[in-house]
């Protein structure tokens, strides 16, 4: 079966087209350089609209006669391509019909090797068939003709291995974060990323222990310096009430019967002895309350200073 040409020959076909371009050639180019140089003055707009629509009637002639030269030679070619693609749809039913014979004889090799390659994953997976569910390593290649089914057992149990393997190296972690490791992991089965979300989340754990650590110093010092304040308050009180108190020294003492002064007992006293550490912001209010301990116990003494 062969398609043959009868007419034109191969011969005959039409080489190119003969004319006068080389005349017209230059003719054209000698006219358009005229123009090329040419300058119009205000008075010659009038002019230079003529010269431009004879310019623009010329290349619309020219372009005319390439449009129906090519409709010419067109012909017999559109006439052939129409026939042509009929033949092609006429072979292209037959194609189809075919076609869908040997796709469905490929189908059926496949699903048969698919159930094999199943038989095989449960096989080698073993227990790891809830972590490692089938479709999350199964390759299409594995159904192919030219794979074996020898090949495809040898890179399941290199899978099953590897992640066996890499899921007990996560286990022996001493990390909080193990869970979050075997989540990464089990993604894509990339142990370098479970191990890059173990520093993740070990460093945003620090991050957040220094920032509430400084919350907390931040909140103790609002605290101590809130407590200094009302302490200063109240001394500035009490001082300020010792002031008003009324002068009694030279008012005349009370008669107090000489029985009663007999039965007076003695008042008990007491020795107390404290350490004081204080920075120097606190020197001035520990300075106060030893004033006022002073003005209100019968001694107080000073018995040490230390640097620290």
């Amino acid at each position: 079966m062969e398609l043959k040409i009868y007419n034109p020959r191969v011969d005959g076909f039409l080489k190119s087209i003969d004319w006068n371009f080389d005349e017209l050639k230059e003719e054209i180019t000698k006219k358009s350089s005229d123009y090329l140089n040419l300058v119009y003055s205000s008075d010659q707009i009038k002019d230079a609209k003529q010269d431009r629509a004879n310019l623009r009637k010329l290349v619309t002639a020219l372009e005319n006669k390439r449009k129906e030269i090519k409709k010419e030679i067109m012909v017999p070619y559109d006439d052939f391509a129409e026939k042509e693609k009929e033949l092609v749809g006429i072979i292209n039913e037959a194609i189809t019909n075919i076609d869908t014979q040997v796709k469905g004889y490929e189908e059926g090799l496949r699903s048969e090797k698919l159930a094999k390659v199943k038989e095989i994953y449960k096989e080698c997976i073993g227990d790891l068939d809830r972590t490692v569910p089938f479709e999350k390593i199964f390759k299409d290649s594995w159904l192919n003709a030219s794979t074996t089914l020898k090949s495809v057992k040898e890179e399941i149990t290199a899978i099953h291995d590897k992640i066996d393997g890499d899921l007990k190296i996560i286990n022996t972690e001493n990390s909080p974060y193990v869970y979050e490791m075997k989540e990464e992991y089990l993604k894509d089965f990339d142990l370098m990323a479970a191990m890059a979300k173990k520093q993740q989340l070990e460093d945003t754990a620090k991050k957040k222990a220094l920032y509430e650590e400084q919350k907390r110093k931040e909140v103790e010092e609002r605290e101590r310096k809130r407590k200094e304040e009302a302490a200063r308050v109240e001394l500035a009180g009490k001082v300020q009430e010792d002031q008003q108190l009324p002068d009694t020294e030279n008012e005349p003492a009370d008669i107090v019967p000489q029985e009663a002064i007999q039965e007076q007992k003695p008042l008990k006293r007491k020795k107390i002895v404290i350490a004081i550490t204080a920075n120097e912001t606190q020197y001035a209010y520990l300075n106060e309350v030893l004033m006022k301990l002073k003005n209100n116990a019968e001694k107080v003494e000073i018995l040490e200073k230390e640097e620290l």
